[in-house]
């Protein structure tokens, strides 16, 4: 849980060349943006259709006062556009489906000083499906082979099979809030 998973680097719109995608994780100092309509952008990995949680710019040093969160699927069509309410800056009220595989996520950023959104950090919560992994039933005396990321193993004697299964598991995806 203290290290991103599933999400691809961060695209970070607005900011130094030099900065880092790292910078944007909770923990860190935050990003410094060089512009007032700064935005990041956060693609998920292939094979990853999260059920997303909440987002928020959890650092309190910040001048951030609101967020605007928009989902796009592969194909550019938007699927949900979220505006952080009052004066917050994390939205949970997102649908409780899976997003498209593909799906990618850009957050903007309004400020309280009308200034380019200083010491920025994202925090994405979701649910998601990891990969999914195959179960071996096998009557052999030889030790079965197990594939997938998350293995788990069942072993009879009196039955063989391949069995397949999905479950959902909760995850922060970029931080803790």
């Amino acid at each position: 849980m203290d290290s991103p998973q599933y999400i691809n680097n961060p695209i970070i719109i607005g900011a130094s060349s030099l900065t880092s995608p790292s910078e944007i994780n909770p923990g860190s100092d935050g990003v410094d943006f060089k512009e007032k309509n700064s935005s990041v952008i956060i693609p998920f990995a292939p094979g990853i259709t999260p059920i997303l949680a909440s987002i928020a710019v959890p650092n309190k040093n910040t001048n951030v006062n609101n967020i605007t969160v928009t989902i796009t699927e592969a194909s550019g069509k938007i699927l949900v556009k979220q505006v952080s309410p009052g004066n917050t800056n994390k939205v949970d009220t997102f649908p409780i489906t899976p997003l498209p595989e593909n799906s990618k996520i850009t957050v903007t950023f309004g400020t309280n000083n009308n200034q380019a959104p200083e010491n920025v950090t994202i925090s994405v919560i979701a649910c998601y499906t990891p990969t999914t992994a195959t179960t071996i039933v096998t009557s052999s005396s030889h030790p079965p082979t197990v594939s997938g990321s998350t293995p788990a193993l069942a072993i009879s004697s009196t039955s063989a099979g391949v069995t397949q299964g999905t479950e959902y598991t909760c995850n922060t995806m970029l931080g803790e809030t």
